[in-house]
């Protein structure tokens, strides 16, 4: 089986107490609601957690699936809070697809109180050497390079480190592989055309990759500064330089030091741009800018919104657009 992939069931160690009732809430929302859409229409159902998974899924399973994506346009997967209509959603679907690495806590307390059962699970991140929320590998060698679900790490907000990896599109190609075994593993009869999505896909995403390796090598800049540490393994891949963030964890306020040290380098550095993000609020980036005297654009890690709607694809062709206009 593809690691990341799997059918769910629960740790030891007493992991479902506390969770009885989001269990309830759950099965109740489940008696309430309809069956899944996608059901009906002889689909399989799927759920993602973010925009760019539910794209993926889209382009893998074609018309054999129905994709519904759980966190809204606009919203922060850091301080998204699901109502038990969404928990549903997700407990009803075949398949459930979603980042891990603490992007998503919600996921792991759903996973947890619904136990065992037939639902096939993706969780991107497993398997993937994780950078910490400041650029650092976690457990750089290792075969799992976070910890276990529901463990903390001690240096980085995120379970395990930065969960950003799907803005790699490299790791992108990664979490599609994953995907399309989950879809073999229900629907084996259709073996042939899964992979036949997977391998079109893929190559879309190595032509957007080597699409952005040519356009980087024409930046002047390398150091950016963005609103959270979202674009790290963009930044790693295309030989860029984080030279700071607004914020260093989600929902955590910049100190008023911290955010005189971002002036400071983004004066030292001949920096031009200070990015800002959609989901979160910019007034804290406005400020920055002005103080530094340099101009804010608006860096999306999420989609979901015009002009690229929930195409990945678009939504990395927009956001290398913005690179051009900060680093060139």
């Amino acid at each position: 089986m593809q690691p990341g992939c799997y059918k769910w069931s629960p740790g030891t160690g007493g992991r479902r107490s506390g969770l009885i009732h989001l269990a309830c809430l759950v099965l109740w929302s489940v008696l309430l609601l309809p069956g899944p859409a996608g059901a009906a229409a002889g689909k399989i159902s799927v759920a993602a957690s973010i925009p760019p998974l539910g794209d993926f899924c889209r382009h893998l399973g074609g018309d054999l699936v129905q994709v519904q994506v759980l966190i809204p346009p606009g919203a922060s997967p850091h301080a998204f809070e699901p109502v038990p209509s969404v928990m549903a959603r997700a407990s009803q679907a075949r398949v459930f697809v979603y980042i891990g690495a603490g992007l998503e806590p919600w996921a792991e307390k759903l996973l947890h109180a619904q136990g065992p059962g037939d639902q096939v699970v993706v969780e991107a991140a497993r398997g993937v050497p994780l950078l910490g929320m400041a650029g650092h590998h976690h457990g750089e060698g290792k075969a799992e390079a976070h910890p276990a679900a529901g463990q903390a790490d001690p240096h980085d907000s995120h379970l395990g480190g930065n969960p950003h990896i799907w803005l790699d599109p490299v790791l992108a190609q990664d979490i599609c592989r994953k995907i399309s075994q989950a879809f073999i593993q229900v629907d084996p009869e259709h073996r042939a055309q899964y992979e036949a999505n997977l391998q079109n896909y893929l190559a879309d995403l190595e032509k957007l990759n080597q699409e952005i390796e040519s356009q980087a090598r024409n930046w002047q800049l390398r150091d950016f500064v963005s609103f959270h540490p979202s674009f790290t393994y963009f930044a790693r891949r295309y030989n860029l330089h984080e030279a700071g963030t607004i914020e260093e964890s989600p929902g955590r306020e910049p100190t008023p030091r911290h955010l005189q040290d971002l002036v400071a380098s983004i004066r030292r550095l001949g920096i031009k741009v200070v990015f800002a993000e959609p989901q979160l609020n910019p007034q804290v980036a406005e400020v920055i800018a002005q103080e530094a005297g340099v101009k804010v654009l608006t860096l999306d890690p999420m989609g979901g919104q015009p002009p690229y709607g929930e195409d990945y694809l678009q939504l990395m062709r927009y956001n290398l657009a913005e690179l051009n206009r900060a680093l060139k």
